[in-house]
């Protein structure tokens, strides 16, 4: 009998994978890591919400690249049981990266996941490339000093910018290195190691300003996370980032992310 419903459900699943037309012309890729998320969806330890906004921000961030979909006049608010399936597959590697594509691309069809592709706001340095390793010197290891950053494609009807850095991968929960805005729609990089003249935020160091990655053990990665805003923020210097982040809620008209590694040596 279960074998009997498991087939049905496998037939069904393939149908509706046959049936949704996609373009795999485009380049896919997506960062193991997330398998670990997708199976934690798949056995519900993550809820259906937390699940769409992250895969949601990482294809936005461009941390997960898919071919561009189209979105279709029906939408849903259920996910299917399929899409669930499929993300619980692809973490055991029962299938390809392309099946599970399917499933977050049919996701985005039913306006379940919004995707803005008209997005294309970029941070980077000339310190290191994005997903490579942070120097030294950014570090507590070094001078720990802030690295250049460059900013490029900011939407015309910006009034002001916000900078995250953060590291998700701290053993407590996600820790905060840095917090920065009010910063000025024309500023187009910071270098190493600048005076801000901008307001900063208190930091999980407790204290305001840049602090560089410290990790206890292993590699950690390092989030720089910019926000362009329609309006200009009107919090104290030294806040807390909660309060960042509440203020900017709906207020986020483009993003970008630049992702650092860091390890210390023993």
């Amino acid at each position: 009998m279960k074998m009997t419903a498991w087939c049905l459900a496998f037939v069904i699943l393939l149908v509706l994978v046959i049936t949704f037309e996609s373009s795999y012309g485009d380049h896919i890729q997506i960062p193991t890591w997330i398998k670990n998320n997708a199976k934690w969806w798949a056995q519900g330890e993550i809820g259906d919400s937390d699940f769409v906004k992250g895969i949601e921000y990482l294809v936005q961030q461009g941390i997960i690249k898919i071919p561009n979909t189209e979105t279709a006049t029906s939408t849903q608010t259920q996910i299917p049981q399929w899409v669930k399936n499929n993300a619980g597959w692809w973490a055991d590697g029962s299938i390809g990266d392309e099946e599970f594509v399917k499933g977050i691309q049919y996701l985005i069809q039913v306006n379940i996941i919004h995707i803005n592709y008209n997005t294309n706001m970029i941070l980077a340095s000339s310190a290191f490339e994005n997903n490579g390793t942070i120097p030294s010197e950014f570090t507590c290891d070094g001078t720990n000093v802030s690295p250049p950053l460059s900013i490029s494609e900011i939407p015309k009807n910006t009034q002001s910018l916000a900078l995250i850095m953060d590291d998700p991968d701290a053993p407590m929960g996600t820790f905060t290195h840095w917090t920065v805005w009010n910063i000025s729609p024309e500023k187009s990089q910071f270098s190493k190691g600048e005076k801000m003249i901008f307001p900063q935020g208190k930091t999980s160091f407790g204290k305001s300003g840049y602090g560089g990655p410290c990790p206890p053990s292993g590699t950690h990665r390092y989030f720089f996370k910019l926000y362009a805003l329609d309006v200009t923020l009107t919090i104290d210097d030294g806040a807390a980032r909660k309060d960042l982040e509440h203020a900017m809620n709906d207020h986020v008209i483009s993003q970008a992310v630049l992702v650092g590694k860091y390890s210390r040596s023993r």
